[in-house]
């Protein structure tokens, strides 16, 4: 079988390769990616992080059958796979044998065709996930803070607000997102006060951590419900680090390397960890979160631990560690106060949400007004 080539005029990468992804795993082929490149300011484009232990364009967390994303046409298998490629690329594989098919955004939809049928027609519900038939929300309404600039939640790195949704979508609520860009907040922090939780995301941004830290030490005094993930959770621990006297400046080394106190440092001999490894929980993450087993990572800094001390004065405890690496933090004495260094969000389906996604929202519902 010759491979089935899919030719994207995604002009984002939350939306690059979507259909692909969906083809794919219907038919049950691996999935393979030209990697594209995209114009702005679009930090995070590649930040889905692989089995083979690499990031690949952020549009691709949703495939079951994601094989490789490469760089070169060589390096392409010649059979028995799906294989998403920008439009702008399609000269690059003008003497491949394969079928080609179209991925068309427009009109707020995408269209998958063979150039005579539509094989495929997706539309978008307010968490940006891409469906045949997006679900109508009923039930409670939470209000939800989201850190982070709406634009790069919705047309750069889809993965969080899409596991919100799936979250959302299982338990039957409504959520309201209010996006907190970093650099506007208020000096009283007043957007949290009408909110039922906040999520702490991942991303490249070291300009977002100072934001994230006063969240961080903010939800921890009200007691809103907080999760946080990989950035999220080191500002977090950052936040509880700082609660002890001397130890107010404390800050991740990636964000201030000439700092005197480094909450977060660099693995020793500069090791990047990527890729999807195993996970194992405590009881004190919320219930569920035993069945998790594995957990996508893509850092290359871990917690301190010659601050251990003083992440327990704060009350905070380590819920999950392999070897001398922190990989979940929780806060007994709090609603809902839990971080971890992976990215749950990219494990996330519509049909089977993320369990952490869904014990936040739970306990989110229970947050009083």
């Amino acid at each position: 079988m010759s491979p089935i080539f899919i030719l994207d005029n995604a002009s984002v990468p939350a939306r690059f390769g979507i259909t692909a992804s969906v083809w794919a795993n219907r038919l049950g082929l691996p999935l393979w990616s030209l990697r594209p490149e995209f114009s702005g300011d679009v930090p995070d484009s590649h930040q889905h992080v692989s089995r083979a232990g690499y990031c690949v364009t952020s549009g691709l967390w949703r495939s079951d059958t994601l094989c490789e994303e490469v760089r070169d046409v060589a390096h392409l298998p010649d059979a028995d796979a799906v294989i998403v490629l920008s439009e702008s690329d399609v000269p690059l594989i003008a003497t491949l044998i394969g079928q080609r098919l179209y991925s068309d955004e427009r009109d707020g939809g995408l269209t998958l065709r063979d150039g005579t049928q539509t094989l495929l027609h997706l539309t978008t519900d307010r968490y940006g996930r891409w469906l045949t038939s997006p679900a109508t929300p009923a039930g409670a309404v939470l209000r939800i803070g989201l850190v982070g600039r709406e634009a790069d939640h919705r047309l750069v790195y889809p993965a969080t607000l899409g596991s919100l949704g799936d979250a959302a979508a299982a338990l039957g609520f409504d959520l309201e997102v209010h996006f907190l860009p970093p650099a506007e907040l208020s000096a009283g922090l007043h957007e949290l006060d009408s909110l039922h939780g906040v999520v702490l995301p991942g991303g490249s941004s070291m300009a977002a951590v100072t934001g994230q830290i006063r969240i961080a030490q903010e939800t921890f005094a009200r007691g809103l419900p907080t999760l946080g993930l990989c950035l999220g959770m080191q500002s977090m621990m950052t936040a509880a680090v700082r609660q002890s006297a001397g130890f107010e400046q404390a800050i991740l080394a990636e964000v201030a390397p000439d700092a005197v106190q480094h909450s977060f440092v660099a693995f020793a001999d500069g090791f990047h960890r990527c890729g999807v490894l195993p996970f194992t929980s405590s009881a004190a993450l919320p219930a569920g979160s035993e069945a998790i087993g594995e957990m996508h990572y893509n850092h290359r800094y871990r917690f301190n631990p010659q601050f251990l001390p003083q992440l327990a004065a704060s009350g905070v405890r380590v819920s999950a560690q392999t070897g001398d690496i922190v990989e979940a933090v929780s806060l007994p004495e709090h609603p809902f106060w839990h971080g971890v260094q992976g990215h749950p969000e990219l494990m996330s389906r519509p049909d089977a949400p993320h369990p952490l996604f869904t014990a936040f929202l739970l306990k989110a519902l229970s947050a009083p007004e």
